[in-house]
């Protein structure tokens, strides 16, 4: 075989490797990560899995897409950013909550029953989801809004790129997040 031969099929070799299966539980797995490993999500593989979603683009630019586990009763957006081609478009963050942004999506994913964030779950004391935050690096807090209601957040950024953000309403975490960039 030729060497561009032998480069073209390892190029090939290589893309495949990174496409994550079809049927791959991708939400719950990004949570028990607590990062997206070996690398960001392809959307094209956040689309295969659960398809379109209820999808929105919000008041920055970026494209929202809503789904629902019918088991937990927990919403899930996956973000992206429109500005980058479609084929080459990886997910910025991926958040799950008990706070519904919008009316119910009929888009579902994969049951997500005992998910949690470097040991946190939904329902925990806001001060569990600050100290797991601080463990994961420099942090940023701020107020922002989930649907329509007020949330304290909190976020952890480690030097790879990568973040874990914790929503608090009321003390306790409403919901989390894993994302990768600023």
């Amino acid at each position: 075989m030729t060497k561009l031969t032998l480069l073209v099929l390892g190029s090939i070799a290589a893309a495949t490797t990174h496409a994550a299966r079809a049927d791959a539980d991708l939400v719950s797995k990004v949570f028990h990560d607590g990062a997206y490993l070996p690398r960001v999500y392809d959307e094209t593989d956040i689309l295969r899995r659960y398809g379109e979603g209820e999808s929105s683009v919000d008041d920055v630019g970026l494209i929202r897409r809503r789904y629902w586990d019918p088991s937990t009763a927990l919403e899930v957006v996956i973000s992206s950013n429109p500005d980058i081609a479609a084929t080459v478009r990886t997910v910025d963050e991926i958040r799950v909550s008990a706070i519904a942004t919008g009316p119910q999506s009929v888009k579902e994913t994969e049951s997500l029953k005992g998910l949690n964030l470097k040991g946190v779950v939904i329902g925990d004391p806001e001060a569990k989801g600050k100290a797991a935050a601080e463990d994961y690096g420099q942090t940023h807090s701020s107020r922002e809004k989930l649907g329509r209601l007020d949330v304290e957040s909190v976020c952890g950024y480690a030097d790879s790129g990568s973040s874990i953000c914790f929503y608090s309403r009321g003390k306790r975490i409403v919901a989390m997040a894993v994302g990768f960039g600023p």
